[in-house]
């Protein structure tokens, strides 16, 4: 194994948590707004579904191919010139969401803190953060979210509850006056937040123990579910069909809550979600760097840290012009290309592992 570090399922818990959460939390409830209205409460409740069936099919060809990673085990079900393939358009995949995830950062840290700095300042510095952590070694990755997440979720589930002293509930009433429809597209459209979580077929192998991968990442997506319901009946009863025109509609609540008179509650908020977004990103970046040095059969994963940074850095600086771009890419563009690797695949090597007589073995 290229890793010899492991985590635990608390650290797999929380990082899967924080695959989903760090950025939906700021965009989900916008989005969904857009598409249902009043009724965006009732999306995550949807959307979750795409989470859940994402880490049934992950588990599942992870208990076939034990102690293997999805760049493996896709060569072994498949070939390996046919696998390899595969294995580098996941490559791509997981190098595109990083390059997201930097430039949401960068988008939302200068629109909130430091409007006046270059927002490559911000991407350099994230990427710089996140490959130290990946050269450190997965366990540092995982310590990461153990000890960041749990108080990004007290903080941010803390400040909402602010929002209760001016939410008016009657805002979500009628509920369904426009039907379902509107939920489900808001729910097609957010699936691919949560189908994120097929990047556990590459941290599997490396659970101190795997058989319960599967426990971990249904309870994580449910606890999330409940967060972002939460979040987005708050979100509603505060500012109503106002949601639907805001990128970040989340932080036009902590932007109102002052503490002490004095202290703006989003600035210090920022400073905690960007050590989320930092693990967010340092996962992802970490499987592309994994990935890569399996399938070029390395026999260690840092000499390709660097190059996959700045490949990462480049396309978050060349594909997208603002966070309205990154916005329309993730409606348009991004529901397809995410089903496909999400979804499609890991369904599609799951059917041709039962079908060749791949049994379970844990």
């Amino acid at each position: 194994m290229l890793e010899k570090g492991k985590i635990t399922s608390v650290a797999v818990f929380f990082s899967l948590m924080n695959v989903i959460g760090a950025t939906a939390v700021v965009a989900l409830p916008g989005t969904a707004a857009r598409f249902a209205g009043r009724d965006a409460w009732l999306v995550p409740i949807v959307s979750s579904i795409s989470g859940l069936v994402v880490i049934l099919l992950v588990t599942e060809l992870g208990r076939r191919f034990p102690g293997k990673t999805l760049i493996e085990y896709t060569q072994e079900i498949l070939g390996s010139w046919v696998g390899k393939v595969i294995g580098a358009l996941y490559m791509i995949f997981f190098i595109l969401i990083s390059s997201v995830i930097i430039r949401e950062f960068g988008e939302l840290f200068a629109t909130t803190l430091m409007p006046h700095t270059p927002i490559l300042i911000f991407h350099i510095s994230i990427v710089l953060l996140a490959a130290y952590s990946i050269r450190s070694g997965l366990e540092v990755i995982g310590r990461l979210s153990e000890l960041i997440l749990p108080w990004v979720i007290i903080l941010y589930v803390t400040v909402i509850l602010f929002g209760l002293q001016t939410a008016d509930f009657q805002r979500l009433l009628p509920v369904l006056e426009n039907g379902f429809s509107p939920v489900l597209l808001g729910s097609v459209v957010t699936f691919g937040w949560w189908g994120e979580v097929v990047v556990l077929a590459m941290l599997l192998p490396y659970l101190a123990v795997p058989r319960k991968g599967k426990t971990i990442g249904v309870w994580s997506v449910l606890l999330l579910s409940f967060i972002l319901i939460f979040d987005a009946v708050i979100n509603t009863a505060l500012f109503g069909p106002e949601a639907a025109r805001t990128v970040f509609p989340s932080f036009m609540i902590l932007s109102e809550v002052l503490v002490g008179g004095f202290l703006r509650i989003d600035a210090v908020f920022v400073i905690f979600w960007m050590s989320g977004i930092l693990v967010k990103l340092a996962i992802f970046y970490y499987a592309a760097v994994l990935g890569t040095a399996q399938l070029l059969n390395l026999s260690d994963y840092r000499p390709v840290v660097l190059p996959i940074g700045v490949i990462q850095t480049a396309f978050s600086i060349l594909l997208f012009k603002n966070s309205v771009e990154i916005d329309a890419l993730r409606i348009e563009a991004f529901p397809v290309s995410l089903y496909f690797f999400e979804w499609l695949l890991p369904l599609a090597l799951l059917l041709i592992a039962i079908i060749r007589g791949f049994k379970p073995r844990t």
